[in-house]
């Protein structure tokens, strides 16, 4: 009979280790609840772990993917191959040379007399550098300025003909130096606040990108 009453009592009384279900909580004691509140903090607190582990992990998937897609990313690929080249810029738009920088030899091309002396001087006093002057082998005719240059040295002879309006560029081969040959419209140089950079001529060799 002791026996009997005993394994009664115990089917009454629940174990500590089990959690009375949620219909039961208002039976329970003080401890016993403060035990069963502390146990679903720490599952809830485990969950919103899980979960953000999970959108953290879906953010970058997705990001990952949405790279790969534009074509921002190549798995493997070389960072240094990958990235783009250069833009090259067209020689009109490219920025001119500071006059410290150019080197021009002035010629005379009208019957006008130390034209090229008086031109070499004002140039000279923007800063550039004018080794030689003289007369121009053949008249300029109606023309303000004509500017010839290797091809490497079109940058300078753009500086150059900037100064005069509506100078022409002539591209020579043979030139060794940027050449400006002044012609019969000539009659001042243009501010340094309103400059005009002459476009290349057609066919001037493009530079290397």
């Amino acid at each position: 009979m002791d026996e009997q009453r005993d394994g009664a009592r115990s089917q009454d009384q629940p174990d500590d280790g089990v959690l009375p279900g949620a219909a039961a909580e208002e039976d329970l004691d003080e401890v016993s609840y403060e035990r069963l509140h502390r146990r679903r903090l720490r599952r809830r607190r485990r969950q919103r772990i899980v979960f953000a582990v999970v959108v953290v992990l879906v953010l970058a998937v997705g990001g990952g993917a949405a790279l790969v897609w534009t074509g921002r990313w190549q798995p493997g690929a070389d960072p240094v191959a990958a990235s783009p080249s250069p833009t090259c810029v067209p020689p009109a738009e490219q920025p001119l040379p500071a006059p410290g920088e150019v080197s021009v030899e002035v010629l005379n091309g009208t019957d006008r007399t130390g034209l090229a002396a008086g031109v070499a001087d004002e140039l000279r006093g923007r800063g550039f550098t004018v080794p030689d002057i003289g007369n121009a082998p053949v008249a300029a005719g109606p023309v303000t300025a004509v500017v010839r240059y290797a091809p490497e040295m079109l940058a300078q002879a753009r500086a150059v003909g900037a100064r005069f309006p509506e100078a022409q560029l002539v591209e020579d081969p043979v030139a060794t130096t940027v050449e400006l040959t002044l012609g019969d419209a000539h009659q001042q140089l243009l501010p340094e606040e309103a400059l005009a950079p002459p476009a290349p001529p057609e066919g001037a060799a493009a530079p290397a990108c």
